[in-house]
């Protein structure tokens, strides 16, 4: 099982799929610094209102996180997890896959965390490009700081690719699956931040996963153990157990 998700890994990483999201975080890392570094003063007061800090740092890693990565958690997962299992199914393959020794439920899990090992590939690969490219390119920017809150977000994404996985089986189809799990991906990102421009909702929205992996934004200050490690925990727990509901749903798609 262990030589089998390997392989699926390294297959994953070959895939045209995985080459067009590489793209996209190239992209984004490369550009956006330069559109989103020093955004109007409007947008500025405002988000330094939200917040409570000025800081050009603290401004720019809240446009990184929501309009950027949050936008990535949405579509990227999507792209790579929506179509575990069913493909199989509908090129024929997954009739060959039942008769050897491992279950539907095995295979679903393997495909899935495979697709997680992709995503955070990608994502890693992404924000060390990003921590060589912002600094001098952005006021105040703290290596550091950027990839511990980055590196609690990565939990957020990989949860975001078991659940497009599984809400794709348990749609039963493709392109329905891909749609119905962009659609509640993108809701989750946008209530992501509303606990913190709206502290009252603020401990509402800690049950949307997303909002935990964007809670090194309360205190950049201060990012610390005591921060980080509670919502990684948690964020590895939801992903653990949608991955499991995933195994069990897969068993009523069709061979």
């Amino acid at each position: 099982m262990t030589r089998l998700l390997w392989l699926d890994y390294l297959a994953g990483l070959r895939e045209r799929k995985t080459w067009i999201a590489a793209a996209m975080l190239v992209y984004a890392v490369l550009v956006i610094p330069l559109l989103l570094a020093d955004p109007p003063p409007h947008v500025r007061e405002a988000i330094a209102a939200w917040f409570a800090d000025a800081d050009p740092f603290a401004v720019f890693m809240f446009v990184w996180i929501d309009l950027v990565m949050n936008k990535v958690a949405t579509f990227v997962p999507v792209i790579l997890a929506s179509g575990v299992v069913l493909r199989e199914r509908d090129t024929g393959v997954l009739a060959v896959l039942a008769a050897k020794p491992l279950t539907l439920s095995r295979y679903f899990v393997v495909r899935t965390v495979s697709a997680c090992a992709v995503m955070l590939t990608l994502y890693v690969g992404a924000q060390l490009l990003a921590a060589l490219w912002f600094p001098g390119r952005v006021a105040g920017f703290r290596p550091g700081t950027f990839l511990a809150a980055m590196s609690l977000h990565a939990f957020a994404v990989l949860f975001a690719t078991a659940f497009a996985a599984t809400v794709s089986v348990a749609v039963g189809r493709r392109g329905a699956g891909a749609l119905v799990a962009l659609m509640l991906l993108g809701l989750m990102v946008g209530l992501a931040l509303v606990g913190f421009y709206q502290p009252e909702w603020y401990e509402m929205t800690l049950v949307n996963p997303l909002t935990l992996g964007a809670l090194s934004m309360r205190d950049l200050a201060h990012l610390g153990a005591s921060t980080l490690l509670p919502p990684m925990l948690a964020l590895a727990g939801l992903t653990a157990v949608t991955i499991a509901l995933g195994s069990r749903v897969v068993r009523k798609v069709e061979v």
